[in-house]
């Protein structure tokens, strides 16, 4: 994907000079231009002379946040009651951290937040200290066997005068 900042808009009233574009080569000498890193929203074709191609930066890799282990305070909705333990990272640029279940704190988060009163931190979560024994184990009951049950005793039905019509 080619990124190009507008060096002379040609009278252009789309193109601002100094602005950054996403590029998408359009023929020969032409560039479709987008604000948006997708083809299809391109606001129009210009000569390759109005740009001027840039550098795109790689992505740095998204940085490891801290995990926390923490106890809710003020649920933030009803899927949460109060004193449950819970896995909580530190907040992201946006101010949004993400919440996992204790027993799985490697999993896809169940929310994310932007209020901090919600949960208080505890201790710095260590992955080596995943609760799995907490998770309930499933037992399967003896009790109420089918030979336990009282006999259906079959009473007999009043007969019917008509029959239904089979056409089989």
């Amino acid at each position: 994907m080619l990124q190009g900042k507008c060096i002379d808009n040609g009278g252009s009233m789309n193109l601002t000079k100094g602005e950054v574009y996403y590029l998408f080569p359009h023929g020969g000498h032409a560039y479709c231009a987008s604000r948006f890193p997708r083809p299809g929203s391109h606001f129009g074709a210009y000569q390759e002379n109005h740009f001027e191609l840039v550098d795109v930066a790689i992505d740095a890799p998204a940085r490891v946040l801290n995990k926390y282990l923490a106890r809710v305070v003020k649920p933030p909705s009803h899927f949460y009651q109060i004193d449950e333990e819970y896995i909580i990272t530190e907040p992201r640029a946006d101010g949004y951290y993400s919440v996992f279940f204790k027993h799985r704190p490697d999993g896809p988060p169940i929310g994310a937040y932007k209020r901090i009163d919600c949960f208080k931190q505890i201790e710095p979560f260590k992955a080596s200290e995943a609760v799995i024994h907490d998770i309930p184990k499933l037992e399967q009951k003896t009790e109420g066997l089918v030979h336990d049950k009282p006999e259906i005793v079959h009473v007999p039905t009043k007969k019917q005068k008509y029959e239904q019509l089979s056409l089989f």
